[in-house]
């Protein structure tokens, strides 16, 4: 893991911490407690100081709830464009990715400090490397969810692994990747020449993150016998972020009147409303998809906390 570069360690007391937390996550999860996990945060990391800022006011709030922040340091693309914090960390295409893996292990290390959770989407498996002992929680976007070196590589690691619907929205394709996840697998280690041989990982939840059309709605969901999280933004919410609020009512009261896998939601929210250019001329803006601001997070919260 740290081979390529000499990465300042975990310490074991904060190592066993992030161990602890994934038991209590798994725990929610497999034995389906009528709890829920919110996932919130930037849609992806783009400003280290202003990101703390932003985590200043979360540690503020005083909330007795399951919640994981999300540390995006890539961002997925269809087509072109900034692929995130990891690759270009001065948003200038001088891509210097050994700062940007040096500055996000920090990062990660001075959050876990403050006791927080933790949750990442994997693209590039390689650079997961450098960080999964920080991780609580990492998501399969819908562009790699049908990737068979994503679903070998996750049935080797002990972290919770979230699993997005693919952008067609295909319900089905989930069981899929669920197969080959909790099923051992023997394939070529991506860091070295090792042949690995995993044993399966059964800690997993299903994204539904909304593709052709939105894919929140009951009728779905009923039908799902796995533990799920609902991506009230994305497709879900048209990539309107005012709209997340509405996807969170319906959500939410399915979560509390019916008898299903509801487990978790997920929201982009940063300290302002809405994105900007990657030009970057705005603190505390979105340079990615649009966000929710924290005061509308600070409603959502106290809401599910007040019940």
């Amino acid at each position: 893991m740290f081979k390529i570069i000499n990465l300042k360690r975990l310490k074991k007391d904060l190592n066993n911490y992030n161990k602890i937390n994934i038991k209590i996550f798994k725990e929610i999860i497999n034995n389906n407690h009528k709890k829920i996990i919110i996932i919130f945060g930037p849609c992806s990391l783009s400003n280290i100081k202003d990101f703390f800022f932003y985590i200043k006011k979360i540690k503020k709030m005083n909330f007795n709830l399951n919640f994981i922040i999300r540390v995006y340091y890539e961002k997925p693309r269809s087509n072109i464009g900034w692929k995130g914090f990891v690759y270009d960390p001065y948003l200038d295409n001088s891509y210097c990715i050994i700062d940007g893996i040096y500055m996000i292990r920090k990062l990660l290390i001075d959050l876990i400090k403050k006791k927080l959770f933790l949750a990442t989407e994997c693209l590039n498996f390689y650079f997961l490397n450098f960080f999964i002992d920080c991780i609580s929680w990492v998501c399969i976007g819908a562009r790699t969810m049908n990737s068979q070196l994503h679903r070998e590589f996750c049935s080797n690691i002990k972290n919770i692994i979230g699993i997005k619907n693919d952008v067609s929205s295909d319900l089905k394709l989930l069981n899929d990747f669920k197969i080959s996840l909790i099923n051992k697998h023997c394939f070529l280690s991506f860091n070295n020449f090792k042949i690995i041989f995993s044993k399966g990982n059964k800690n997993y939840q299903f994204v539904l993150r909304g593709g052709n059309k939105p894919n929140y709605n009951f009728t779905n969901i009923k039908n799902i016998n796995s533990s799920i999280v609902v991506d009230c933004s994305h497709s879900n919410s048209f990539k309107i972020p005012i709209n997340q609020i509405f996807v969170f009512e319906n959500v939410y009261n399915q979560f509390k009147y019916y008898k299903n896998k509801i487990n978790g939601l997920m929201f982009e929210t940063y300290e302002k409303f809405g994105c900007q250019s990657i030009i970057n001329k705005f603190k505390f803006v979105s340079v990615t998809d649009s966000c929710l601001n924290f005061s509308l997070l600070n409603l959502i919260l106290n809401k599910i906390n007040a019940n």
